[in-house]
């Protein structure tokens, strides 16, 4: 007998992307941000009169909306059955179809049993539920009857039991011992006609107490017979961890998928490292090196670099002015392995204006002006240095410095003195382009609501594949960077300190 026991997320269920109801020839007024005004204007007194909205993780028209569990269930709940399967014809269930589309080719399950969370009990004072961010409104527990016409039409027949998770006072699901015992009381309510030989478990979803309380308790039940599904909203891609006795064993393994897929957060979640103790040398030194690579997952360069200094992570002797951007180059190669040609695109531009600004701090900070207001300034001043700036710029830009004494240091001001200092730029292969045409194209792309192709962000640098688009930017931070490079970098991979940190995160967590 095969089981699947999945833990549902306030994200696990969600509204179609405007890019999926443009496929489906639906009006603008059909798009799930607007219908959702229909739909909900009936119930927002049962939600007291909150104005809760659908929203995009960021701007694209392929990103579905999210909404608050509770809300959507209650709408679901209080309208009629014609109205229902409207709502269900606007459902998409990222995470839950590609854990479907996996357990279909390993054998479909006899059993499923969904974790559901009701926390009314500790927030049931008005005053308490009034407040939008309130996790009150983040409990999946009203989508029960959604996630079982869910699951019944993709596997019909099987067995369906849901499990609610419902604690009684503060601080409720963030409480790990409190969860654990949740956890335990419900999975031992399971009645199953034999013992299973084959369990998976799901369970990305939900917050990391109930996650790592599923996972705990799924081992200590099932022992050896757990496989673990681990999958990705976006990528799709999913993956079956192998079955172990050992608890530690599971995590290590799960911590490296995670790590494949650059979810520091989550290894440090499955590895329960948010606190470590202060004798164990090993566990201090991957919960720093994640630490470090959190903040340059986030392009937090400064604060990746103070960590890696002061606990002294890596055996490099300087973080230089021109890191960041072999950094901020990197983290666009990475985003592209992901799929993500938007963030590809940004960090890679990115990468180029933030070292030219950076070298022209070093080399030029005598007519360097920081305004609190406007930001970094190139002073009148730098035209004794470099006559022929002032005439290389454009009639506004002339106008706006000759009234003010300084301008702005970024776009063609920032590029036209680095041109100016660097007279080889105009015959060198890669760091012209950025001038010639990459530049506008950027701002072009960036101004788009739609997705961006490859291609397009390839053709935005003058290229045409992964290699020659790595090899183009790598050319124009080498120039930058110029002749305090002991020899040039050859590689993304080879100039980033990322690199080295993840491979070392490799190393430590499978020993640990």
């Amino acid at each position: 007998m095969k089981l699947w026991i999945v833990t549902i997320g306030s994200s696990d269920v969600q509204l179609h992307s405007d890019k999926y109801n443009r496929e489906k020839d639906r009006t603008k007024q059909q798009y799930s941000d607007k219908i959702w005004r229909d739909w909900y204007e009936d119930i927002k007194p049962d939600c007291y009169d909150i104005s809760f909205e659908p929203k995009t993780a960021f701007k694209d028209v392929e990103e579905t909306y999210r909404i608050q569990s509770r809300v959507l269930g209650t709408i679901y709940e209080q309208h009629s059955a014609e109205i229902q399967e409207e709502i269900r014809s606007y459902l998409t269930f990222p995470l839950l179809s590609n854990f479907i589309k996996k357990l279909r080719g390993l054998g479909v399950p006899d059993v499923i049993v969904y974790l559901l969370t009701d926390q009314s009990a500790i927030f049931d004072t008005d005053e308490k539920r009034r407040k939008i961010k309130s996790p009150y409104w983040e409990d999946t527990c009203k989508l029960e009857p959604i996630l079982q016409g869910y699951f019944e039409h993709n596997f019909p027949g099987v067995k369906l039991i849901s499990l609610k998770l419902s604690p009684t006072k503060e601080p409720g699901l963030d409480d790990w011992d409190k969860v654990l015992d949740l956890v335990k009381n419900q999975l031992n309510t399971i009645q199953l006609d034999s013992e299973p030989n084959i369990v998976y478990v799901s369970h990305q979803a939900g917050t990391p107490a109930i996650s790592s309380a599923v996972q705990f308790m799924s081992l200590a039940r099932f022992r050896n017979h757990v496989n673990f599904l681990v999958s990705n909203e976006y990528t799709e891609e999913t993956k079956t961890i192998p079955n172990s006795t050992y608890l530690g064993a599971i995590q290590r393994q799960e911590a490296i998928a995670l790590l494949e897929q650059y979810d520091y957060v989550g290894v440090r979640d499955i590895l329960g490292l948010s606190k470590v103790d202060s004798d164990n040398h090993q566990a201090k030194q991957i919960k720093y090196l994640l630490d470090a690579a959190e903040q340059w997952n986030y392009a937090e360069f400064q604060k990746f670099k103070n960590i890696l200094t002061k606990r002294k992570l890596l055996e490099i002797k300087e973080f230089p002015w021109y890191q960041s951007g072999y950094e901020s180059a990197y983290l666009a190669w990475i985003r592209l392995q992901q799929g993500s040609t938007v963030d590809a695109m940004f960090h890679s531009f990115r990468a180029v204006e933030g070292s030219i600004t950076k070298w022209v701090e070093k080399h030029y900070a005598a007519h360097i002006l920081k305004d609190p207001k406007y930001g970094l300034q190139i002073k009148w001043s730098i035209t004794k240095e470099l006559p022929n700036y002032f005439d290389a710029l454009s009639e506004g830009n002339q106008k706006q410095f000759k009234k003010y004494g300084n301008i702005g240091l970024y776009g063609d001001p920032l590029y036209e003195l680095l041109r100016q200092a660097r007279p080889e730029w105009n015959t060198h292969p890669d760091i012209k382009v950025v001038w010639e045409n990459a530049k506008n194209e950027r701002n072009n792309l960036f101004h788009r609501l739609e997705g961006l192709q490859e291609s397009e962000l390839f053709e935005a640098w003058n290229t045409k594949t992964p290699e020659a688009w790595e090899k183009r930017l790598l050319g124009c931070l080498n120039f930058i960077a110029n002749k305090e490079l002991t020899k040039p970098f050859v590689s993304l991979e080879k100039a980033s300190l990322m690199a080295q940190v993840h491979e070392k995160l490799k190393q430590l967590i499978e020993a640990y």
